[in-house]
């Protein structure tokens, strides 16, 4: 009885990880759309497009805390309490570890990338040769920690799908797995985004589903 409050516990977790994601992917397309109508046109309209481009940041940075927020305090402590339930799962969790690992050695990249810029910047004469080199670091810094996000996207999300299909057996469980699936093969052609985004829909749906299914059997052997 115990464990299966763990596991009942661990997919709310979830669930409310794909819930805050899906808030994202609002608030993400409401700042996009948001800009497009607000940026004024004509020769006076410069004071306007700024403050449009600080609203668009504005948001794009409330988006990405909420999506931060909802993978590593949300989506990791589910896999980690579903992994202690069902091992099967640990994959899952170490998936969410290498995000981790990969974000951090992006923001490295990125604050490399920054020092060669402001180094170029404040010494025109630096040599060339070293500002390529420090260039050519940052962006194989930001290569690296991308590829093992993206790794370590693939083994929380589409393999976290399907293992939670296999496990109980919601149709909704493969399907968003799938269209994780195409959005990643999407993604290498340049266009992507949609069908995750209505995958974690049915990630969402499936949880709820699976989450009143446990509760139900655990109050039937409860009273039996």
């Amino acid at each position: 009885m115990e464990m299966r409050n763990v596991e009942i516990s661990a997919l709310r977790t979830l669930r409310s990880g794909f819930l805050y994601l899906l808030v994202a992917v609002i608030v993400g397309i409401v700042a996009a759309f948001g800009f497009m109508v607000a940026v004024p046109h004509g020769p006076s309209a410069f004071a306007g497009v700024v403050g449009a481009v600080a609203t668009l940041l504005i948001l794009l940075l409330v988006a990405v805390g909420v999506a931060l927020y909802a993978i590593f305090g949300k989506i990791r402590p589910g896999m980690r309490q579903l992994s202690e339930v069902d091992n099967g799962f640990r994959i899952c969790y170490t998936g969410t570890t290498l995000m981790l690992v990969g974000l951090l050695i992006l923001v490295l990249g990125i604050i490399v990338l920054a020092a060669v810029f402001a180094a170029a910047g404040f010494s025109p004469e630096a040599h060339r040769g070293a500002v390529v080199s420090g260039l050519d670091l940052a962006l194989g810094v930001l290569l690296i920690g991308g590829i093992i996000a993206f790794i370590g996207d693939i083994m929380t999300f589409v393999v976290g799908a399907f293992k939670l299909h296999g496990k109980y057996q919601n149709s909704l469980y493969m399907a968003a797995g799938i269209l994780f699936v195409v959005d990643i093969a999407l993604l290498l052609v340049g266009i992507s985004g949609i069908l995750t985004s209505v995958g974690y829909i049915l990630m969402y749906i499936a949880l709820g589903d699976t989450i009143n299914r446990l509760t139900t059997a655990t109050a039937t052997l409860a009273q039996a």
